[in-house]
């Protein structure tokens, strides 16, 4: 985390002009300049541990430091577009500004939204006045570049509960440049941590008839806390996850019935029983008003709804672009299909073929086929009912499994050509480490990807009157609460934002 902090408070000490392309480009060359050097810096810290101390240890440094370096590079970026701006991404419109007139209603003591998850808006009013006291536009700013820094740690801490290092690493971190988005880092980042935790607690239910009851109820304690939090920071994953989640666990408590017999059934009914009763019991209030506001319609069509609903691989949201233009998805080489789909069809295909009983492989597997379900259902009634039901929200879950099960995928066929067990089958994380030249190897090629998709994820965001650099526009050309128009704002110019929404009503 300190890496990670650390790299993001460097890379806001560069300063350009992020308006004009030359000033971008600049920026970005000072984002990969400060890398390299960071990077080389903590590889010879990584060898002298090594060397003295131990391997092992060397190694979950390196990947835990490499973690927070990469993710530290992307909110590192997203400062430098936001170079001379105090407002965050989007400025005070969407869901940027809904936030921020949050902050003002919990501070009155007026209510929020029911249906939206609590956590979040109450942890940015917290940080707002600790930080930046009646400048929520500021702490938002500040908070959201802080969240974006620490989702590379969070996501390889989240996947170590079930994987070596490498393969934390690996699989964990190079998914958050293709899923996180940098205006709304605290959505998916309940994603990326969702998914190793249900695997986690897979391992765990599969092993319950070798525990006590009292070891048994703590741990249910444990998981029904750690999901609640999730759920209560962002509760819209657990929506597109639930289908393939509950048929991923009624498959275990049957398999677990058959193997362990009913003194084992009863344990892993009552792991699951003890986390759900924590679950329900943390977050039933705001779930019950979530239910009841399921029914609420939704009928935002835009571009993502015009898509080929069996394209999931890129999007574009709502935000601005010219790709209405052209055909899009682009069409494949192989029936429409292209090359980077067909690797992820090769490594789901080798995942379930190697590894059908790994919780990661089954949890996964199963999520992605309940979010395929949620996602065509809504589709094909959106022309009758003429809603959406936000079905496209499904693409980041349906890529994070694919990219989920390459990755084990990998894990497996390299487990198997070295004659390894597949430690993750009963939920154990740890292996014999791996040769130092293989690790440095990898370290360094995971390294030169960060680097590379770092840089071209920021890149999206620069302001631009257009695509997701839109959003970085807005914050450069509306007038900021202290009434000047950012530093760099065109010609000096800029335009009044909009005027704030009526305190909502008592009650």
């Amino acid at each position: 985390m300190l890496i990670a902090l650390g790299f993001t408070w460097l890379c806001m000490r560069i300063e350009v002009n992020p308006l004009t392309r030359t000033g971008q480009v600049s920026g970005l060359a000072g984002l990969q300049f400060r890398f390299l050097l960071v990077f080389v810096a903590l590889a010879l810290v990584w060898w002298g541990i090594s060397k003295r101390l131990s391997r092992p240890l060397a190694l979950r440094l390196a990947c835990c430091s490499l973690a927070g370096l990469a993710t530290g590079l992307y909110a590192g970026g997203i400062a430098v577009a936001l170079t001379g701006t105090s407002w965050p991404l989007n400025g005070p419109y969407g869901d940027s500004g809904q936030l921020q007139n949050w902050v003002g209603e919990i501070q009155a003591g007026r209510p929020i939204s029911g249906v939206y998850p609590p956590l979040f808006p109450h942890a940015l009013t917290y940080w707002t006045e600790l930080f930046n006291p009646g400048q929520p536009h500021a702490a938002l700013k500040t908070f959201g570049l802080v969240l974006l820094a620490l989702t590379g740690p969070a996501a390889y801490l989240a996947w170590r509960l079930v994987l070596p290092p490498l393969w934390s690493l690996g699989i964990g971190v190079v998914s958050v440049f293709p899923i996180v988005h940098a205006a709304k880092p605290y959505v998916d980042i309940v994603l990326i941590v969702l998914i190793p935790v249900l695997a986690k607690l897979m391992s765990t239910l599969r092993r319950a008839g070798e525990l006590k009851n009292r070891p048994v109820v703590l741990l249910g304690v444990s998981y029904g806390l750690g999901l609640a939090l999730l759920f209560l920071w962002y509760s819209g994953w657990f929506v597109w996850s639930a289908p393939g989640a509950l048929a991923a666990f009624v498959l275990m408590l049957i398999n677990l019935g058959k193997e362990g017999g009913p003194a084992a059934l009863r344990r892993g009914a009552l792991l699951l029983g003890v986390t759900g009763a924590v679950f329900l019991a943390l977050t039933g209030p705001y779930l019950g008003r979530m239910l009841a506001g399921a029914d609420t319609p939704d009928g935002y069509f835009y571009f993502d709804t015009d898509i080929d609903p069996a394209y999931f691989l890129m999007w574009q949201g709502d935000q601005p672009n010219n790709l209405a233009k052209v055909s899009w998805p682009l069409p494949g080489e192989l029936g429409g299909v292209g090359v980077f789909a067909l690797l992820l069809v090769a490594g789901v295909a080798v995942a379930l073929w190697l590894g059908p009983r790994l919780p990661v492989v089954q949890v996964a597997g199963l999520c992605m086929l309940g979010a395929f379900g949620l996602r065509y259902w809504f589709a094909s009634h959106m022309e009758r009912d003429k809603l959406v039901q936000l079905y496209p929200r499904t693409s980041a879950e349906l890529l994070y499994c694919s990219i989920v099960l390459c990755g084990m995928a990998g894990y497996l066929l390299t487990q198997k050509m070295t004659g390894r067990p597949a430690y993750a089958i009963i939920g154990g994380r740890k292996g014999p480490a791996p040769a130092l030249r293989a690790s440095g190897a990898v370290l360094c090629a995971l390294a030169f990807f960060f680097s590379m998709a770092g840089s071209a994820t920021v890149d999206r965001f620069m302001p631009f009157n257009g695509s997701w650099g839109q959003l970085a526009w807005n914050s450069h050309t509306t007038v900021q609460p202290n009434g000047a128009c950012p530093r760099f704002a065109p010609e000096g110019k800029c335009v009044p934002p909009p005027p704030p929404p009526p305190p909502a009503a008592e009650g």
